[in-house]
Protein backbone atom coordinates (compact mmCIF):
# COMPACT_ATOMS: atom_id res chain seq x y z
CA UNK A 1 0.00 0.00 0.00
CA UNK A 2 1.34 3.49 -0.76
CA UNK A 3 -0.39 6.64 0.74
CA UNK A 4 -0.35 9.45 -1.45
CA UNK A 5 3.17 11.77 -0.61
CA UNK A 6 0.50 15.02 0.30
CA UNK A 7 -3.15 15.81 1.13
CA UNK A 8 -5.46 18.35 1.13
CA UNK A 9 -7.28 18.38 4.71
CA UNK A 10 -10.87 20.28 4.43
CA UNK A 11 -12.55 21.27 7.60
CA UNK A 12 -15.59 22.52 6.77
CA UNK A 13 -18.23 23.41 9.59
CA UNK A 14 -21.57 25.42 9.39
CA UNK A 15 -19.26 28.88 9.79
CA UNK A 16 -16.07 28.47 9.00
CA UNK A 17 -14.00 26.98 5.96
CA UNK A 18 -10.46 25.99 6.09
CA UNK A 19 -7.92 23.90 3.85
CA UNK A 20 -4.45 22.84 4.63
CA UNK A 21 -1.66 21.53 2.79
CA UNK A 22 -0.44 18.35 4.85
CA UNK A 23 2.34 16.38 4.42
CA UNK A 24 1.27 12.78 4.74
CA UNK A 25 3.63 10.65 6.56
CA UNK A 26 4.58 13.37 9.36
CA UNK A 27 1.12 15.68 9.13
CA UNK A 28 3.33 18.62 8.57
CA UNK A 29 0.74 21.32 7.41
CA UNK A 30 2.74 23.61 4.53
CA UNK A 31 -0.05 25.63 3.63
CA UNK A 32 -3.39 26.76 5.47
CA UNK A 33 -6.30 29.01 3.63
CA UNK A 34 -9.44 29.75 5.64
CA UNK A 35 -12.17 31.80 4.66
CA UNK A 36 -16.09 32.83 6.40
CA UNK A 37 -17.66 30.40 3.73
CA UNK A 38 -19.34 27.84 5.77
CA UNK A 39 -21.69 25.50 4.33
CA UNK A 40 -24.83 27.53 5.89
CA UNK A 41 -23.36 30.38 3.92
CA UNK A 42 -22.73 28.55 0.54
CA UNK A 43 -26.01 26.74 1.06
CA UNK A 44 -27.84 29.75 0.91
CA UNK A 45 -25.97 31.88 -1.95
CA UNK A 46 -26.82 28.47 -3.92
CA UNK A 47 -30.27 28.48 -3.42
CA UNK A 48 -30.17 32.23 -4.40
CA UNK A 49 -29.81 30.80 -8.20
CA UNK A 50 -31.11 27.96 -10.83
CA UNK A 51 -28.40 27.07 -13.26
CA UNK A 52 -26.31 25.15 -11.19
CA UNK A 53 -26.58 22.13 -9.54
CA UNK A 54 -25.85 21.95 -5.62
CA UNK A 55 -22.96 19.58 -6.33
CA UNK A 56 -21.70 21.66 -8.94
CA UNK A 57 -22.17 24.84 -6.88
CA UNK A 58 -19.99 23.60 -3.95
CA UNK A 59 -17.97 22.19 -5.95
CA UNK A 60 -17.05 25.57 -7.89
CA UNK A 61 -16.30 26.74 -4.61
CA UNK A 62 -13.65 24.60 -3.27
CA UNK A 63 -11.55 24.62 -6.75
CA UNK A 64 -11.85 28.74 -6.55
CA UNK A 65 -10.36 28.27 -2.81
CA UNK A 66 -7.69 24.90 -3.76
CA UNK A 67 -6.50 27.55 -6.19
CA UNK A 68 -4.95 29.23 -3.15
CA UNK A 69 -2.90 26.90 -2.23
CA UNK A 70 0.56 26.46 -4.69
CA UNK A 71 0.14 25.38 -8.13
CA UNK A 72 2.02 22.42 -7.99
CA UNK A 73 -0.13 21.26 -5.03
CA UNK A 74 -3.78 21.67 -6.80
CA UNK A 75 -4.60 18.13 -7.47
CA UNK A 76 -3.86 16.32 -4.57
CA UNK A 77 -6.69 14.21 -2.75
CA UNK A 78 -8.86 16.73 -1.20
CA UNK A 79 -10.26 15.14 1.88
CA UNK A 80 -13.34 16.59 3.28
CA UNK A 81 -14.64 16.65 7.13
CA UNK A 82 -17.83 18.60 8.55
CA UNK A 83 -20.61 19.40 7.03
CA UNK A 84 -20.01 19.20 3.47
CA UNK A 85 -21.03 15.46 3.70
CA UNK A 86 -24.48 16.89 5.60
CA UNK A 87 -28.04 17.46 3.25
CA UNK A 88 -26.88 21.10 2.86
CA UNK A 89 -23.13 19.96 1.49
CA UNK A 90 -21.19 18.60 -1.42
CA UNK A 91 -22.39 15.87 -1.25
CA UNK A 92 -24.69 13.95 1.59
CA UNK A 93 -24.01 10.74 2.99
CA UNK A 94 -25.71 9.31 5.92
CA UNK A 95 -24.87 8.98 9.42
CA UNK A 96 -22.88 6.43 10.70
CA UNK A 97 -24.62 4.76 13.67
CA UNK A 98 -22.53 4.51 17.06
CA UNK A 99 -19.99 3.30 18.52
CA UNK A 100 -17.58 3.87 16.57
CA UNK A 101 -14.05 2.23 17.33
CA UNK A 102 -10.66 4.62 17.04
CA UNK A 103 -9.23 2.82 14.13
CA UNK A 104 -12.03 4.24 12.10
CA UNK A 105 -13.65 1.59 10.32
CA UNK A 106 -16.63 2.11 11.49
CA UNK A 107 -16.95 5.50 9.49
CA UNK A 108 -18.52 6.02 6.58
CA UNK A 109 -16.99 7.61 3.62
CA UNK A 110 -17.19 8.39 -0.48
CA UNK A 111 -14.72 8.71 -2.96
CA UNK A 112 -15.83 11.31 -5.99
CA UNK A 113 -13.96 12.21 -8.76
CA UNK A 114 -14.88 14.81 -10.66
CA UNK A 115 -14.66 16.15 -14.16
CA UNK A 116 -13.57 17.98 -15.69
CA UNK A 117 -12.12 19.47 -12.39
CA UNK A 118 -9.83 16.64 -12.30
CA UNK A 119 -10.31 16.88 -8.54
CA UNK A 120 -9.79 13.81 -6.39
CA UNK A 121 -12.35 14.10 -3.17
CA UNK A 122 -12.47 11.63 -0.07
CA UNK A 123 -16.14 12.70 1.69
CA UNK A 124 -16.52 11.43 4.78
CA UNK A 125 -20.15 11.26 6.90
CA UNK A 126 -20.83 11.97 10.56
CA UNK A 127 -22.00 9.86 13.31
CA UNK A 128 -25.50 9.30 15.19
CA UNK A 129 -27.24 8.24 18.19
CA UNK A 130 -30.74 8.32 19.22
CA UNK A 131 -29.78 11.71 22.24
CA UNK A 132 -26.93 13.36 19.25
CA UNK A 133 -25.31 13.71 15.82
CA UNK A 134 -22.46 15.17 14.61
CA UNK A 135 -20.46 15.62 11.64
CA UNK A 136 -16.71 16.80 11.64
CA UNK A 137 -16.15 15.98 15.33
CA UNK A 138 -15.78 12.30 15.32
CA UNK A 139 -12.66 12.51 13.29
CA UNK A 140 -10.72 14.61 15.73
CA UNK A 141 -12.24 11.62 18.45
CA UNK A 142 -10.41 8.90 16.77
CA UNK A 143 -7.35 11.28 15.65
CA UNK A 144 -6.92 11.37 20.07
CA UNK A 145 -5.98 7.63 20.13
CA UNK A 146 -3.17 8.51 21.50
CA UNK A 147 -4.04 10.67 24.00
CA UNK A 148 -6.86 8.56 25.54
CA UNK A 149 -5.81 4.73 24.86
CA UNK A 150 -3.60 5.39 28.64
CA UNK A 151 -7.73 5.52 30.15
CA UNK A 152 -10.12 2.54 30.40
CA UNK A 153 -13.16 5.21 30.12
CA UNK A 154 -13.98 9.01 30.25
CA UNK A 155 -15.88 11.82 28.91
CA UNK A 156 -15.02 13.83 25.68
CA UNK A 157 -16.44 17.26 25.51
CA UNK A 158 -16.17 18.99 22.46
CA UNK A 159 -17.28 22.67 22.87
CA UNK A 160 -18.68 24.21 19.75
CA UNK A 161 -21.91 25.78 18.43
CA UNK A 162 -23.42 22.54 19.02
CA UNK A 163 -21.11 20.92 22.04
CA UNK A 164 -20.75 17.38 21.85
CA UNK A 165 -20.30 14.79 24.35
CA UNK A 166 -18.80 11.61 23.29
CA UNK A 167 -18.25 8.57 25.82
CA UNK A 168 -15.37 7.15 25.73
CA UNK A 169 -15.15 3.26 26.42
CA UNK A 170 -11.45 0.70 26.07
CA UNK A 171 -10.58 1.95 22.47
CA UNK A 172 -14.53 2.83 21.62
CA UNK A 173 -16.69 5.50 21.01
CA UNK A 174 -19.99 4.35 22.53
CA UNK A 175 -22.28 7.24 22.98
CA UNK A 176 -22.75 10.65 21.74
CA UNK A 177 -25.43 13.93 23.33
CA UNK A 178 -25.17 17.20 22.13
CA UNK A 179 -25.71 20.56 23.50
CA UNK A 180 -26.93 23.86 21.78
CA UNK A 181 -24.78 25.67 24.10
CA UNK A 182 -22.87 28.03 21.92
CA UNK A 183 -25.90 28.39 19.40
CA UNK A 184 -28.64 29.28 22.55
CA UNK A 185 -25.48 32.46 23.79
CA UNK A 186 -25.53 33.86 20.06
CA UNK A 187 -29.55 34.08 20.21
CA UNK A 188 -29.67 35.50 23.60
CA UNK A 189 -26.44 37.29 23.26
CA UNK A 190 -27.61 38.70 19.85
CA UNK A 191 -31.08 38.55 18.93
CA UNK A 192 -33.02 38.42 22.26
CA UNK A 193 -34.25 41.58 24.43
CA UNK A 194 -30.91 40.93 26.76
CA UNK A 195 -29.21 42.07 23.32
CA UNK A 196 -28.63 45.33 24.35
CA UNK A 197 -27.40 44.90 27.94
CA UNK A 198 -24.55 42.43 26.83
CA UNK A 199 -20.83 43.79 24.98
CA UNK A 200 -17.81 41.62 24.51
CA UNK A 201 -14.82 43.81 25.18
CA UNK A 202 -12.62 41.18 26.30
CA UNK A 203 -11.44 38.87 29.55
CA UNK A 204 -10.62 40.68 32.62
CA UNK A 205 -10.12 39.99 36.36
CA UNK A 206 -14.20 41.30 36.62
CA UNK A 207 -15.46 39.18 33.66
CA UNK A 208 -14.27 36.01 35.33
CA UNK A 209 -16.13 36.86 38.69
CA UNK A 210 -19.14 37.26 36.62
CA UNK A 211 -18.44 34.22 34.51
CA UNK A 212 -17.98 31.88 37.61
CA UNK A 213 -20.96 33.58 39.60
CA UNK A 214 -23.35 32.83 36.13
CA UNK A 215 -21.46 29.06 36.51
CA UNK A 216 -22.91 28.42 39.63
CA UNK A 217 -25.99 29.43 39.00
CA UNK A 218 -26.27 26.84 35.66
CA UNK A 219 -25.08 24.44 38.11
CA UNK A 220 -28.15 24.18 39.90
CA UNK A 221 -30.40 24.10 37.03
CA UNK A 222 -31.40 27.90 37.47
CA UNK A 223 -30.43 29.21 34.47
CA UNK A 224 -33.53 29.66 33.08
CA UNK A 225 -34.57 31.37 35.65
CA UNK A 226 -31.84 33.96 36.16
CA UNK A 227 -32.07 35.06 31.92
CA UNK A 228 -33.69 38.06 32.53
CA UNK A 229 -31.68 39.46 35.26
CA UNK A 230 -28.94 39.88 32.49
CA UNK A 231 -31.18 42.97 31.52
CA UNK A 232 -32.46 43.68 34.90
CA UNK A 233 -29.32 43.96 36.59
CA UNK A 234 -27.80 45.94 33.61
CA UNK A 235 -31.13 48.42 33.81
CA UNK A 236 -30.65 49.19 36.97
CA UNK A 237 -27.02 50.11 37.35
CA UNK A 238 -25.78 46.74 38.74
CA UNK A 239 -24.12 44.84 36.28
CA UNK A 240 -21.92 45.99 33.61
CA UNK A 241 -22.51 45.33 29.77
CA UNK A 242 -19.24 43.37 29.41
CA UNK A 243 -19.82 41.44 32.76
CA UNK A 244 -23.22 40.19 31.73
CA UNK A 245 -21.83 38.77 28.31
CA UNK A 246 -19.70 35.97 30.39
CA UNK A 247 -22.10 35.60 33.48
CA UNK A 248 -24.74 34.63 29.94
CA UNK A 249 -21.70 32.54 29.20
CA UNK A 250 -21.51 31.03 32.36
CA UNK A 251 -25.52 30.49 33.11
CA UNK A 252 -25.49 28.09 30.08
CA UNK A 253 -22.18 26.71 29.88
CA UNK A 254 -22.87 25.46 33.82
CA UNK A 255 -26.18 24.31 32.52
CA UNK A 256 -24.83 22.15 30.28
CA UNK A 257 -22.10 20.41 32.52
CA UNK A 258 -24.32 20.13 35.54
CA UNK A 259 -24.91 16.90 34.91
CA UNK A 260 -21.31 15.76 35.82
CA UNK A 261 -21.63 17.09 39.41
CA UNK A 262 -20.36 14.43 41.79
CA UNK A 263 -19.16 12.34 38.58
CA UNK A 264 -16.01 10.19 39.55
CA UNK A 265 -14.89 9.27 35.96
CA UNK A 266 -12.19 10.98 34.15
CA UNK A 267 -13.49 14.01 31.96
CA UNK A 268 -11.63 15.15 28.61
CA UNK A 269 -11.55 18.47 27.14
CA UNK A 270 -11.11 19.38 23.56
CA UNK A 271 -11.03 22.73 22.88
CA UNK A 272 -9.16 25.59 21.28
CA UNK A 273 -9.67 29.79 21.25
CA UNK A 274 -11.81 31.30 24.46
CA UNK A 275 -13.94 28.32 24.69
CA UNK A 276 -10.86 26.11 25.73
CA UNK A 277 -10.48 28.90 28.99
CA UNK A 278 -14.29 29.42 29.66
CA UNK A 279 -14.74 25.42 29.85
CA UNK A 280 -11.72 24.64 31.53
CA UNK A 281 -12.42 27.12 34.43
CA UNK A 282 -16.22 25.80 34.65
CA UNK A 283 -15.24 21.83 35.20
CA UNK A 284 -12.16 22.87 37.53
CA UNK A 285 -15.16 23.90 39.94
CA UNK A 286 -17.47 20.76 39.16
CA UNK A 287 -15.29 17.48 39.41
CA UNK A 288 -12.31 16.98 41.44
CA UNK A 289 -9.04 18.27 39.33
CA UNK A 290 -7.32 14.65 38.96
CA UNK A 291 -10.60 13.53 36.92
CA UNK A 292 -9.71 16.45 33.96
CA UNK A 293 -7.68 15.92 31.49
CA UNK A 294 -7.27 18.92 29.08
CA UNK A 295 -6.40 18.92 25.78
CA UNK A 296 -4.85 22.12 23.72
CA UNK A 297 -6.00 23.67 20.28
CA UNK A 298 -2.73 22.45 18.74
CA UNK A 299 -3.58 18.61 19.97
CA UNK A 300 -7.34 19.30 18.54
CA UNK A 301 -5.70 20.53 16.06
CA UNK A 302 -3.41 17.88 14.68
CA UNK A 303 -6.22 15.36 15.77
CA UNK A 304 -8.31 16.11 12.66
CA UNK A 305 -5.36 15.16 10.46
CA UNK A 306 -4.27 12.41 11.77
CA UNK A 307 -8.16 11.36 11.61
CA UNK A 308 -8.20 11.98 8.33
CA UNK A 309 -5.37 10.06 7.72
CA UNK A 310 -6.58 7.22 9.10
CA UNK A 311 -9.38 7.14 6.75
CA UNK A 312 -6.70 7.31 3.70
CA UNK A 313 -5.49 4.45 4.93
CA UNK A 314 -8.20 2.57 5.33
CA UNK A 315 -9.59 4.12 1.43
CA UNK A 316 -5.90 2.70 -0.01
CA UNK A 317 -6.47 -1.03 1.25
Amino acid sequence: MKLPKYFISCDWGTSNFRLRLVETENLNVLEEHKTDQGVKTIFEKFQKQDSLSQQQFFTDYLVSQIQNLPAEHQKHLVVLAGMSSSSIGLYELPYTDMPITMDGKSLLWKNLNLVPEDLNLLVISGVKTATGMMRGEEIQAIGLEDELKQFDSGTLILPGTHCKHMYYEVGTFTGLRNYMTGELFEVLSSKSILSNSIENLGWNTDSEQAFLKGIEVGFEGEWSANLLTVRATHLFGESKKEDNFYYLSGLLIGDELSYLKGHTGKVFLAASGAVYKLYKLALEKLIVADNLVCFDSNTLERALLIGQKKIIVLNEK
